[in-house]
């Protein structure tokens, strides 16, 4: 298994908002686990904004020893409301694994 998968990883990226029709601000998490593997629906992810970092955790991930959660900086206070997006972070998602299969499959 690549080792990189189960160090805690530096930031991923930043957190990104949108607005709803009021003009209250809504975070936008990522809709896929860290590693790709899963949908972050109801109850399979817990979202924790602190200390100018929010941390989205997959909970099937969380089972085994990979690094399982997004680490994203947030310039802004965590808002009430939060959406899931696929869009947003799905650059993230495809440059983790294409790095995590570059670097095992050649054998480095």
């Amino acid at each position: 298994m690549d080792r990189q998968l189960l160090e805690p990883s530096l930031m991923d990226g930043h957190l990104t908002f949108t607005h709803d029709s009021t003009g209250r601000p809504v975070a936008l998490l990522p809709a896929r686990c860290k590693l790709g593997r899963h949908t972050l629906g109801h109850n399979r992810f817990r979202a924790v904004v602190r200390d100018g970092e929010a941390h989205i955790s997959c909970l099937a991930c969380a089972t085994d020893t990979a690094d399982h959660f997004w680490r994203l900086s947030a310039t802004a206070p965590a808002p009430d409301r939060a959406e899931l997006s696929e869009e947003r972070y799905l650059e993230l998602v495809l440059h983790r694994a294409q790095r995590a299969v570059t670097a095992g499959g050649h054998g480095d």
